[in-house]
């Protein structure tokens, strides 16, 4: 593949395919690391002028923040001048494979990735017509980043402390085995379950519990999901537990 010779090659992965591989490489980029705005809502009180209104339903949630845009100046690579068209076509296919917002990584933020869609429509001909000077790649990006680190699975055998050095809360991915009544803290918060079976996942995320294709909501008999704060995270629980494996989903602006 072409990506694997040309290291030192700005480009993108965008919903698992490089640009490299399309026969695209980046020269120059916008808003490269994001400058999203916060979600303000404010209100005026006789006397006091505007306040600012605060719609977290949990205090240690992060703040909401706008989606952004970043765009891609990319050019075709040498080899690919052959034939135009067809690269057009490929990377038309590529780009608009998704209406959904899929995994968006490049090589200036090394360590992270962000969640984004293509945000401007082009056909197959002005794609072609682009090609033959600079092509323009506009994203539509979700505010937070995502650190390759964050993605690697912690397996907890016995009370422990894991540490968020990101400085913003963590939504993770938890799979839990155990077996019936479960309380699961996480510092000063007590997160019960009941009746497990072998196991039950939890995405805080997604904001479900299930086991496999199968809901398990109701197993849960607390209302708020399992979240790591910056800073230390103290876990430990109290039931019939084997281990958790933690995906912890470290996250920054």
């Amino acid at each position: 593949m072409l990506n694997e010779f040309y290291d030192d090659i700005n480009s993108f992965t965008y919903n698992g395919r490089n640009s490299l591989d399309m026969g695209l490489a980046v020269y120059e980029k916008e808003n490269i690391y994001g400058r999203p705005k916060p979600v303000i809502e404010k209100v005026n009180i006789p006397g006091r002028g505007d306040v600012i209104l605060n719609n977290k339903t949990d205090p240690i949630d992060n703040e909401e923040y706008e989606d952004f845009q970043k765009v891609y100046k990319c050019y075709v690579m040498p080899e690919e001048y052959q034939d135009l068209e067809m690269v057009a076509r490929n990377v038309y296919a590529w780009l608009y494979q998704t209406v959904q917002y899929a995994r968006l990584d490049d090589s200036y933020e090394r360590n992270y990735y962000r969640m984004a869609h293509v945000s401007e429509e082009m056909s197959v001909e002005e794609i072609a017509a682009a090609l033959l000077g600079t092509l323009e790649i506009q994203f539509t990006c979700h505010p937070y980043k995502y650190s390759y680190d964050g993605e690697r699975t912690l397996t907890l055998t016995k009370a422990t402390s894991i540490f968020n050095t990101e400085g913003f809360t963590a939504y993770p991915y938890m799979k839990i085995y155990a077996a019936g009544a479960v309380t699961l803290y996480i510092n000063d918060r007590a997160h019960t379950f009941k009746e497990i079976e072998d196991y039950i996942e939890v995405d805080s995320a997604l904001l479900n519990a299930y086991k496999g294709d199968t809901l398990q909501n109701n197993k849960m008999t607390t209302t708020l999901f399992p979240k790591l704060v910056a800073g230390e995270n103290k876990i430990r629980w109290a039931g019939n537990v084997k281990k958790i494996d933690i995906v912890p989903r470290w996250c920054c602006l």
